[in-house]
């Protein structure tokens, strides 16, 4: 786990770095997504605001990169505070990436109005290129390429549901592997819409010379769409992968296979970005080429830092700050209710990771007694079973010498908490506090229970009620 927080955070950082960087220099007639007159770079105000957005910029990529790695060896301490202190570090990089794009533009576009640097003419012309509207068909790949995987996706399905009924995997179990299976397909279906998106996005001028737009144009559509086709295709073949490993292995999973699975995810991601990142490149060197450039005045629509134009009828447009980016039209009404469906899932899910968590903060195993009818219970996971269910209760001095393979739970240095598989023992649950003896092991019709207390005596008693007879006899 400290590997895969540890890459992922080392590459986010300076991806979005690279990405979102040199927002100061003057390209497409634009500085700090404002256009201004080329005649105007130098002047005291401007030089000011991008010389100070630029050391900003480096100094808080360069905290957070260092932050980043340091807070990864946190989880060798204590795995709970590792994920509230990353969730923490996440939440402040993602704040602090909005506020010094949106806040340095947002004085940009002040400084312009103050000054008067507007080009009436540019603001309220809308050119199109004939040339480049007739070749739009050749411009990107084609939707249909999503269709097979999206398909062969969609149909693992059988590999999910014959698995549950071939190892005889419980909801708690399987649940893990239906989300795995949802996001598989969903990914599939959001490169689709998006790709469809791309495709209907109106092409943009950038010069009097058309085949100079076309030549833009396509980059952006092609790098876009055939990005989208080799991440759904890697995507699903990822999923395919793993279905096809829980059809065989079922839930006790080789940890061969997590590896290669994340491989696959990560090369998604490479997939996707590849494309894009080679055209970002080979456009600029296509407009500096141009010695007729003409750049269109839509400033008033991101005044804010965010796209508004109720007059534009396209949800998705090309991100002002990243052209590698996506962005959406929050004139149109689905925009905002996206976003806000969004936040609400995300919040939720942040809401539900804490309560989560808490749970594992101070693990405590509980007893109870009804009647005829046991449960343990320990950081939201519980396990219930009546007296004729026991088929047989031992003390053991120790665990069984097998490998467990967590299926739905927590493990850290000091407990085992939650649904494990055994080689042998196969399905069983654990309520266990690392180091402490002795171990209660409750044979069940369908299961086996391990289970303990901090205290010996505590143990023993519960033998005792469990086994009909009191402890220490």
């Amino acid at each position: 786990m400290f590997f895969i927080f540890l890459v992922c955070n080392l590459i986010i950082v300076p991806l979005c770095q690279y990405s979102y960087g040199n927002l100061w220099e003057y390209r497409e007639g634009m500085v700090l997504g404002v256009h201004i007159p080329a005649t105007c770079i130098q002047h005291p105000r401007v030089r000011e605001l991008c010389e100070k957005h630029r050391k900003s910029w480096t100094l808080f990529h360069r905290i957070n990169l260092a932050a980043s790695f340091l807070i990864c060896f946190v989880c060798f301490l204590d795995y709970m505070a590792f994920l509230i202190v990353w969730m923490v570090w996440l939440l402040e990089y993602v704040c602090g990436l909005e506020y010094l794009i949106i806040i340095p533009h947002r004085r940009m576009y002040r400084l312009k109005l103050e000054n008067g640097w507007m080009d009436e003419r540019s603001r309220k012309i809308v050119r199109v290129d004939t040339a480049v509207s007739a070749a739009s068909s050749r411009l990107a790949l084609d939707w249909k390429w999503h269709l097979p995987i999206l398909v062969l996706t969609a149909a693992t399905v059988y590999f999910v549901d014959a698995a549950e009924r071939k190892f005889q995997v419980a909801a708690p179990e399987a649940w893990p592997f239906w989300l795995l299976y949802g996001t598989g397909v969903g990914l599939c279906l959001l490169f689709l819409a998006m790709h469809v998106g791309v495709e209907r996005r109106p092409n943009r001028v950038y010069s009097e010379d058309s085949q100079i737009n076309l030549a833009a144009n396509q980059l952006m559509k092609r790098s876009w769409t055939e990005g989208l086709v080799y991440a759904s295709w890697v995507n699903g073949v990822s999923w395919i992968f793993m279905a096809i490993a829980y059809y065989r292995y079922g839930p006790d999973l080789p940890g061969a296979v997590y590896a290669i699975y994340t491989g696959l995810i990560f090369l998604a991601a490479a997939a996707l970005l590849l494309p894009l990142g080679l055209s970002v490149g080979k456009r600029r060197e296509v407009l500096e080429a141009d010695t007729s450039a003409c750049y269109i005045d839509d400033d008033e629509y991101w005044k804010k830092g965010w796209y508004n134009n109720p007059g534009d009828r396209h949800l998705l447009v090309q991100d002002r700050f990243n052209s590698m980016n996506m962005s959406m039209n929050y004139g149109r009404p689905a925009a905002k209710v996206i976003t806000g469906v969004l936040a609400a899932v995300i919040l939720g899910g942040m809401i539900w990771t804490a309560v989560l968590l808490s749970d594992f903060v101070n693990v405590e195993v509980v007893f109870t007694q009804e009647g005829d009818t046991f449960t343990f219970e320990a950081a939201g996971y519980d396990c219930s079973f009546g007296r004729d269910e026991i088929q047989s209760v031992e003390l053991l001095d120790s665990m069984p010498e097998e490998h467990f393979t967590r299926t739905n739970g927590g493990s850290t240095e000091e407990y085992q908490v939650g649904h494990f598989r055994g080689k042998e023992t196969g399905r069983c649950m654990m309520f266990l506090y690392t180091g402490c003896e002795p171990i209660l092991e409750i044979r069940l019709d369908d299961m086996t229970v391990f289970v303990n207390s901090r205290q010996e005596e505590t143990t023993l008693s519960w033998y005792g009620e469990l086994a009909g007879q009191e402890a220490g006899e």
